[in-house]
């Protein structure tokens, strides 16, 4: 009976043992996932959106870049107007990222290059609302914020005309 009782015990302390590494796991995997998606990636790399695990590559050129920012934006656009908020996040970090990557590749005259820099911040910030009010489901503080997004790109495309 003792035998049978001692084994039991093994046997549970190992699945308790397992079930935390897997737990911890899990959570390792989860942190990674949030990263990628906070920290923008050099261009010429992959990014990875997110818990779908899309990834995409800018592209070669600043002007290949700004179509694919054009893209996303618009897909953004549709999300929201659509109310499928919880896409929001997603499609917002990947616009941030290509940001990021179009101002690695794009050429900004001198005088340019600081509100470039500014812009660029703030594209970072407004996809982070975005975020924010996604996860909240306030259709409304999203809208104006993609307009606060919209407004921002539109000023960063005068700033470095891809075409």
């Amino acid at each position: 009976m003792k035998t049978q009782a001692r084994w039991w015990v093994v046997a549970s302390v190992v699945v308790g043992t397992l079930w935390l590494l897997g737990c911890g796991q899990k959570k390792t995997e989860s942190q990674a996932t949030q990263q990628a998606t906070e920290q923008p990636q050099p261009s010429g790399e992959t990014v990875e959106r997110g818990e779908r695990g899309e990834t995409m590559a800018p592209a070669g050129t600043a002007a290949g870049i700004w179509d694919q920012i054009t893209a996303e934006r618009d897909k953004l656009s549709a999300a929201i107007q659509n109310g499928q908020l919880k896409d929001v996040h997603h499609l917002a970090f990947g616009v941030r990222d290509l940001v990021v990557a179009l101002a690695g590749k794009a050429t900004a005259s001198p005088e340019a290059a600081p509100k470039l820099k500014t812009l660029v911040e703030q594209v970072k910030a407004s996809a982070g609302k975005l975020d924010e009010t996604g996860d909240a489901g306030d259709l409304s503080g999203a809208q104006a914020e993609f307009a606060k997004l919209n407004t921002t790109l539109n000023m960063i495309k005068a700033i470095v005309s891809p075409r």
